[in-house]
């Protein structure tokens, strides 16, 4: 428990160390702005040879490729190889993504964990290897920068200078690390043991080759930037340890690409004779190339695989690459569109193209340059926001997006950007227009609800674009009478009109993002659908999906109505009750829907109790799944009395017969005959329980509800003693139990004795499993390492799913020899989620709802 309570506080120091890194850095890059004069560092990139530019390709390419042996070690890790382009292709999508999203381990491993979902890698086998590739970049980074800092001679005594008493002993620090981990794998073959909890650690070969792996990867990714900065006097040893550093301050940031902290680390802290215009210059031209330059790639090969699907000149191999494409392309692509706005606001606070300029200005008139520049500084705001869309694989965005990029590109010509521009906008719309099919969510654009975080990556930009401009511009004064100069050369009061214009509108726009929700009003209660939630339970093979059938909930339905969501809204917090029911092919654009309803009316949804089948969908629409326990399913065809393991459970059942019990199945005509005996029993065991009932998951006595369903009873003497509904699967597939009462009359086991004639019953009507229902917080040790607000959901559901109060669940259901199956709560990860834990903590422990009324003349029944 100590454990759980330190974790959180050691998260949030993290966080709050990551943000103070950020800020004191960007204050410093500020506090040097001076140093800086944008003419010189335009000419120094001018200037750069092509033999530079193809070395920095060359080793851009070299990194990339060794960056597949992260995942070739790992998949020898957990046994289990890959081919080497599959394991090429994997690394290369992976860390494109990290490198240039941001949040490295959480965006690589999405990629990863869909792309091995798909080879038929187990999720327990996939999280090791993802583990596994994290553990090998970080103590790689170590100690390369570890070792560059012990081999170095040189002073570092840039803008911010090092003391020189620092330098070896932090070297030595670090490269002792890797030392100590290669001893570890050695001598702890079995494992390492911290805090209760048992590491496996792989053979100090593989110990080995994971810092070798890293040290070839960032020395060729820090030789890519060698060769751009112009000081042969340069140590690379020196240099490679700060560039280590830099990295790791911009992984650790979270901002896109490390985008500030890698450029301020180098600005403030290399020791090199080059002055701050010239090693600008080289940091912007290693972004293009290290990380523009892949993600360009990237975009440009799902391009050409969706253009041979259009030709018909797919294979076998593009149609089982699909379900991974679903995943990677629309985040890959969604950074692309993001850079592309990005650099539309940058060259609008940038002069123009002289030559083009001057071409322009015997061409056309002024006011239409003018408005060219404004409006292309906007469709690169636009192309931000629509960013956020094609993330979320939103159809109409999909479209705007397109439509924005073919106006852009013969607009930027017009506004003075020369080629470029338009060769990067045109480009861009030929990536993304064959990719249609990735897009197929409905939601609309000014509904669509962003994440704070996105809005914020929104707002940081637009302000980013500014501060350029501040730059570029600094040496003249901002006087009133210039926003109003109107000339072709009048090229800061352009600049300030554009960033007035763009900031207004993007602080307008994020600000309506935030505040803008509806009245909820989604879904369809039970009487109105009745009919069509029936016909779809008839097809369910889950017994648990009858709890649509209790009324207390509004229901979700695709187009077709052939799957639903079944859901109660608690505040803002949309609670569905398991899994969608129905179709499965159908579940997928179900979720998503349901999301993107649930947010267009300020509401998160939570998926409780959902099952391990559908997790990637949960966390494909964002969502994080925390197990909060395990379902015992007893698979029918192998259950017996027989054996010794069962011999105190046949003695308990022969007692309970003696007292002259008996088994019998009621069908629904005759359980209305006994509704009042049933309803004695019912109000007599919450009495005897100083219990109330429970709704939502769990079915309460109603007489409406239970005429639904068959009843297992058991009779003493004749007179009924105990009972319970029987949730049926008309496929057979599985059959479950609800409510469960008894008389205080009934002999003790009596609950067990209804279950095993229940089970035998079940057998011979050839059902294949019986389920046994939740046991809480089964399967979940103390030592499991998820934040404390995940541990205190898990606490909540425990108390919300009790299963009537039983303290030793599992072990009382394990009695029946069950199959264990975990069973998740999928929710928002965010600073949100304290409220969505109370919004879900009132729906599952609430009293049961009235069923949702239907029009005077209508009924339930």
């Amino acid at each position: 428990m100590r454990e759980a309570k330190k974790g959180p506080w050691k998260k949030r120091l993290a966080t709050l160390g990551a943000f103070a890194l950020v800020a004191g850095l960007m204050y410093l890059l500020f506090q040097n702005l001076s140093k800086f004069d944008y003419g010189s560092i335009l000419q120094t990139v001018k200037s750069y040879s092509w033999v530079s530019i193809a070395l920095a390709i060359l080793f851009t390419a070299v990194s990339y490729l060794i960056m597949g042996g992260y995942d070739w070690l790992g998949q020898a890790y957990i046994g289990k190889r890959q081919n080497w382009k599959r394991t090429l292709l994997v690394a290369f999508y992976s860390y494109v993504l990290s490198l240039n999203v941001g949040l490295s381990i959480v965006s690589s491993s999405a990629v990863r964990y869909k792309m091995y979902q798909g080879w038929g890698y187990k999720p327990k086998d996939i999280a090791k290897l993802i583990v596994f590739a994290s553990v090998s970049f970080w103590l790689g980074l170590v100690v390369l920068a570890g070792v560059a800092l012990c081999a170095s001679g040189a002073r570092f005594d840039g803008a911010y200078p090092i003391p020189d008493a620092l330098v070896k002993p932090v070297g030595v620090l670090m490269a002792l690390a890797g030392v100590a981990y290669v001893v570890a794998c050695r001598v702890f073959k079995g494992g390492l043991s911290l805090r209760g909890r048992v590491f496996a650690l792989p053979g100090w070969k593989s110990g080995v080759g994971q810092i070798g792996i890293t040290v070839a990867d960032t020395v060729a990714a820090a030789a890519a930037l060698y060769f751009l900065i112009p000081d042969e006097q340069l140590g690379f040893f020196a240099f490679t340890s700060i560039f280590c550093i830099a990295f790791f301050g911009g992984l650790v940031s979270s901002t896109p690409g490390g985008i500030g902290v890698f450029e301020t680390v180098f600005l403030l802290f290399l020791p090199t004779t080059a002055n701050q215009n010239e090693l600008m210059a080289a940091l912007i031209v290693y972004r293009a190339i290290y990380f523009l330059l892949p993600l360009l790639v990237a975009c440009s090969l799902f391009a050409v695989l969706e253009g041979k699907a259009i030709a018909g000149k797919a294979g076998p191999r593009m149609a089982k690459a699909q379900g991974w494409l679903s995943v990677i392309a629309p985040r890959v692509l969604s950074a692309l569109i993001f850079a592309g706005g990005l650099m539309l606001l940058f060259a609008g606070s940038l002069p123009q193209n002289s030559v083009h300029a001057e071409w322009l200005q015997g061409l056309l008139p002024l006011m239409v340059v003018e408005l060219s520049h404004f409006a292309v500084s906007l469709i690169g705001l636009a192309l931000l926001f629509l960013a956020y869309g094609i993330k979320r694989k939103i159809d109409s965005s999909y479209y705007l997006t397109l439509l924005v990029l073919c106006v852009g590109a013969p607009l930027s010509l017009l506004r003075g950007d020369g080629i470029g521009a338009f060769a990067v906008l045109a480009l861009m719309a030929a990536v993304l227009a064959p990719c249609r099919r990735y897009f197929y969510r409905k939601s609309s654009l000014l509904d669509l609800n962003m994440e704070t975080g996105s809005i914020l990556a929104v707002l940081l930009a637009v302000a980013s674009s500014i501060y350029l401009g501040v730059f570029v511009y600094q040496h003249g004064a901002y006087e009133q009478q210039s926003w109003w100069q109107f000339e072709f050369d009048a090229e800061k009061p352009r600049f300030l009109r554009t960033s007035f214009g763009v900031a207004l509108l993007g602080l307008l726009f994020a600000l309506y993002k935030l505040v803008h929700t509806a009245r909820p009003d989604a879904g369809e209660p039970f009487w109105k659908k009745r009919a069509a939630v029936e016909r779809i339970l008839e097809g369910s093979s889950v017994a648990s999906a009858n709890l649509a059938l209790m009324g207390d909930k509004r229901f979700f339905f695709n187009e077709q109505e052939t799957a639903f969501i079944m859901f109660r809204i608690s505040g803002k917090t949309w609670v569905s009750m398991g899994d969608p029911v129905g179709e499965a092919g159908a579940f997928k654009e179900l979720i998503a829907s349901f999301r993107e309803t649930a947010a267009r009316f300020g509401g998160q949804p939570v998926f409780y109790q959902a099952s391990k089948d559908h997790l990637f969908n949960y966390v494909d629409v964002g969502l994080r799944p925390v197990k909060v326990g395990e379902i015992a399913r007893v698979r029918l065809e192998d259950f017996t009395l027989e054996g010794s393991k069962r011999q105190s459970m046949r003695s308990r059942l022969k007692r309970v017969a003696k007292k002259g019990c008996s088994f019998e199945v009621l069908s629904q005509a005759e359980a209305l005959l006994e509704m009042q005996t049933l309803r004695a029993i019912s109000d007599e065991w919450l009495a005897a329980k100083k219990a109330k009932e429970k709704g939502f998951s769990l079915g309460y006595f109603d007489e409406s509800y239970l005429a639904n369903f068959r009843i297992a009873v058991v009779r003493a003497e004749g007179q009924i003693v105990a009972f319970t509904n029987i949730w049926e699967t008309k496929s057979k597939q599985e059959l479950s139990i609800d409510l469960m009462r008894y008389t205080k009359l009934a002999p003790p086991s009596v609950m067990e004795f209804l279950f095993v004639e229940l089970i035998k019953w079940a057998k011979e009507e050839d059902f294949r499993f019986f389920d046994l229902r939740v046991a809480p917080l089964s399967g979940i040790t103390v030592g499991n390492a998820v934040p404390f607000a995940h541990k205190l959901l898990d606490l909540v559901f425990n108390h919300g799913e009790n299963f009537y109060g039983f303290r030793g669940i599992r072990s009382y259901k394990d009695r029946f020899n069950p199959e264990w199956e975990p069973i998740y709560v999928a929710s928002p990860g965010s600073w949100r989620l304290p409220f969505v834990t109370a919004d879900v903590t009132r729906v599952v422990s609430s009293r049961p709802a009235k069923p949702m009324a239907a029009p005077a003349g209508l009924s339930l029944n």
